[in-house]
């Protein structure tokens, strides 16, 4: 039985607290009223005058994201911190939308996949929670989605991710989830009710405040969710989750504070995975590529049959020989077709996380603090229909922990102080994981018919997979234990059964030198102690001593350090360069190790250049910021099951401006450009360039009666990012009348991208105008969002440059959402 908070009932919920505050109210004033005679004489302090309620809220300027309390002048990286308001501006509750706000981020489709991590400077950005990593993602995909409800503001830093939380992959940055805490002055209650096109709908209750006066206090928080805009427009696309948040705040004496926090979230949902047989006339005119499926092919027996020897009806081809499709006329389909529309499709998370801080404050420059996390992640996302692919996680446990000291020297009139960050990290890592995924995807569907069971390749068992049109006994389709009519392959650098125990200790200190002179030093060291083995239920024909296939233990030691020297030539203006080298590892799917990977991928070496300045100007109402970048490392690469290239060299750079502006409490604005290349190097590996899953459009393959879904090797050399555009940029402006109305007007624009390695079919340029305006009376507020108000139809690569669905990005390309509305009723004490 499931049970779900309706928006009556959290209404109803808010009136019985609002009675029971003012009964708590009446109580105390009457208790009062008793002991006035007794009570002791007091001093009155006068507290500063709390802003009107018409105030649009004031850009942070200071964030702890690199250790200590730090200006943000003063920290050589670009640093966005999104406040509570900010998220409300834009109604954000994907990793995704946060586009509005930072020109680095670049919005992705990940199609088939879940986006859990933002992608900053075309790489993934690996997210924190209160300073401890999440776990169970690799890639920016695949991980728990973003609950936002439980937050209350965000840090996103560029670069690499600092040596105190610690890097787990090639980043382009990182997103740190500063959660909600609960409140020791009094009884506060909030909750919100919205519906939307498309049957989109959420509902929301936050409760806090005091157990024991200045000693104890909670805060709890209901999140429900059915759809979703950019699930639900797609025909079959949902979205369902209920996700539940608990925080608790303890002091047990004036120098010790204890927080905690814990979130049960479910998720059920149906990604968007876009239109196959990409092709220019399907991205400007809306026309789709028809014909049916009518065979596939094996190898060529004879050079008169180059293309293999064709066989009729269903069936999966062997790597690289690709299905036959009796080709139509081009016709006109409908932008809200999706290759997932169909029942078998799914994708299920149970997610769990516990986090406990403890801060004691040991001399009056001097801190101790441990953090320590717990997570349980459950994953099942299936797709039969049309490739089939199945990503299944039965159990994956995640315990971090994190002693830190830190030393916060006064000033005092030295001429020379610092701030050190020391201390010890802990991981402890179990998971069982999945992956079946190797067949030619999705090109053989004709999505002019209904997709059925019918339209999924078969599933290849052992005898044909060792036959001689195969010879490739890793290509098999095993049977996931506990999941019926799921599969699964082996030796794919993904399916794995993992135990990993991590340990590092960290060093940074800043180090200040007069009022103008700042040196930014860290190092940290990252031991693994590895055990991976095939998963359960692999066959005893594929293990060794009958192939090459084994378990294997592994220990690897990661150095990573990291320079930052700050000028600051007069006081509204600071310039820094920042330096950093470190190895992190490759991963698995939901970030572990697989049992086939050798001490390479134990040591993936990054580097990170970046010089910038930032400006505080106008009375501290003008910040702005500008730097130039450039990161090295490895990315994921596309690998059949027995085979040997799962990471490639490369490299990102690029140039961004970026500054907001509040020059009242009514009006607020930020902007920002960034422009960015990304490049693959495929020079040093063995001759192999990168895989295609088809090396030419449906446009080609239906002139010449080419097969479709082939897997071709290109020739090594160096390639541009596919599906990555080199110019993003955002503006944002919010104006609020003193009477409670307001309005916020935001723009996003973006480049035109190439899908795939032939660079002949490109999504054009694109940009959306969004509004939202509100308005708020005594303990109401009432707003409404318009997206993409002008209803600009545009479209974007199914996948981005770095992950290795890349590789199909001429299978499918994702139709983005044209214009939607959705409205909010909140009441607030």
């Amino acid at each position: 039985m499931r049970f779900f908070l309706t928006p009556p009932f959290i209404f109803l919920c808010i009136s019985y607290f609002s009675f029971f505050n003012s009964l708590i109210q009446a109580q105390q004033a009457s208790a009062l009223s008793e002991a006035v005679e007794t009570l002791p004489e007091v001093t009155v302090v006068a507290s500063p005058e709390q802003p009107p309620s018409s105030s649009l809220p004031k850009a942070s300027t200071t964030t702890s994201v690199y250790g200590p309390d730090l200006s943000l002048i003063d920290i050589p990286r670009d640093v966005l911190v999104v406040s509570k308001e900010q998220l409300k501006t834009v109604m954000l509750q994907s990793v995704n939308d946060l586009i509005a706000f930072s020109p680095s981020v670049n919005p992705t489709q990940a199609t088939g996949n879940v986006v859990s991590e933002p992608v900053v400077r075309g790489l993934p950005a690996t997210v924190f929670r209160n300073g401890m990593l999440v776990g169970f993602s690799s890639g920016g995909n695949w991980g728990p989605l973003l609950n936002v409800n439980a937050d209350d503001s965000l840090d996103l830093v560029t670069g690499q991710v600092s040596l105190v939380y610690g890097p787990q992959e090639f980043a382009g940055g990182y997103l740190n989830e500063l959660t909600k805490q609960p409140f020791f002055d009094r009884l506060h209650a909030d909750a919100y009710y919205t519906m939307g096109m498309y049957g989109s709908n959420f509902w929301n209750l936050d409760v806090g405040g005091p157990i024991k006066k200045d000693k104890l206090a909670y805060r709890l928080d209901y999140f429900g969710q059915e759809g979703y805009g950019p699930f639900n427009y797609y025909n079959g696309s949902y979205l369902n989750r209920q996700c539940g948040y608990l925080a608790l705040s303890w002091k047990p004496m004036e120098a010790v504070r204890i927080d905690w926090n814990g979130e049960i979230d479910w998720n059920s949902f149906l990604p968007y995975a876009g239109i196959n047989r990409p092709t220019q006339s399907l991205i400007d005119s809306g026309l789709y590529q028809s014909g049916s499926w009518i065979g596939y092919y094996t190898p060529p027996v004879s050079p008169s049959a180059p293309f293999g020897q064709f066989h009729p009806g269903r069936g999966t081809p062997p790597p690289g020989f690709g299905y036959a499709i009796d080709w139509g006329p081009l016709v006109p389909i409908s932008s809200r077709t999706n290759l997932f529309d169909t029942p078998l499709d799914f994708t299920k998370q149970l997610y769990a996380v516990s986090q406990a801080i403890t801060t004691v404050q040991l001399t009056e420059d001097l801190s101790l603090v441990n953090n320590s996390l717990f997570e349980f992640y459950q994953a099942n996302s299936a797709q039969p229909v049309p490739d089939p692919t199945w990503v299944v996680m039965p159990y994956g446990y995640n315990v971090e922990d994190r002693l830190e000291l830190l030393f916060t020297e006064e000033q005092s009139g030295k001429a020379c102080w610092q701030n050190v960050d020391v201390g010890l990290a802990f991981r402890f890592l179990t998971d069982l994981e999945y992956s079946g995924s190797w067949h030619p995807t999705s090109n053989q569907a004709n999505l002019i018919q209904p997709l059925t069971q019918a339209q999924a390749s078969a599933i290849v068992p052992y005898a044909l997979a060792i036959s001689p049109a195969y010879n490739n006994p890793f290509l098999t389709d095993l049977p996931i234990p506990g999941y019926p009519q799921e599969f699964f392959n082996v030796d794919n650098f993904a399916s794995t059964q993992c135990n990993f125990y991590e340990i590092s200790p960290f060093l940074q200190d800043i180090l200040h030198i007069g009022e103008k002179f700042n040196l930014f030093l860290g190092g940290r060291l990252d031991a693994y102690f590895v055990n991976a083995q095939p998963p359960s239920g692999t066959p005893a024909e594929l293990l060794y001593p009958f192939t090459a296939y084994e378990a294997t233990s592994m220990s690897a030691l990661l150095p990573q350090l990291t320079i930052s020297p700050t000028y600051r030539p007069f006081p509204w203006m600071n310039c820094y360069a920042t330096y950093y080298f470190g190895q992190t590892t490759a991963q698995s799917i939901f970030g572990s190790f697989a049992p086939e990977f050798t001490s390479t991928y134990y040591h993936q070496t990054q580097s990170l250049y970046e010089v910038g300045t930032k400006f505080n100007l106008l009375n501290d109402t003008f910040f702005l910021g500008l730097s130039a970048y450039a990161q090295t490392g490895f990315i994921p690469a596309f690998v059949l099951p027995g085979g040997t290239t799962p990471t490639v060299s490369a490299t990102v750079e690029g140039i961004q401006l970026q500054g907001n502006y509040q020059p009242t409490r009514r009006f607020w604005a930020s902007f920002g450009f960034n422009y960015m290349q990304g490049y693959e190097n495929w020079t040093n590996t063995n001759g192999v360039g990168p895989t295609t899953f088809t090396p030419y459009s449906a446009t080609v393959a239906a002139i010449y009666g080419l097969p479709v879904s082939t897997i071709v090797s290109l020739a090594p050399g160096i390639y541009p990012f596919i599906g990555f555009p080199k110019e993003y940029g955002n503006l944002m402006v919010s104006y609020k009348f003193d009477w409670g109305l307001g309005i916020s007007l935001w723009a996003i624009a973006q480049g035109g991208q190439f899908l795939s390695y032939d660079y002949s079919v490109r999504a054009p340029a694109w940009y959306t105008l969004n509004a939202s305006i509100f308005y708020t009376f005594s303990n109401w507020e009432l707003r409404i969002w318009f997206y993409n108000f002008t209803d600009n139809h545009y479209w974007i690569a199914g996948a981005p440059g770095f992950t290795p669905a890349r590789t199909a990005n001429l299978e499918y390309a994702a139709f983005q959402m044209p214009f939607w509305v959705q409205a909010m009723i909140r009441y607030s004490f």
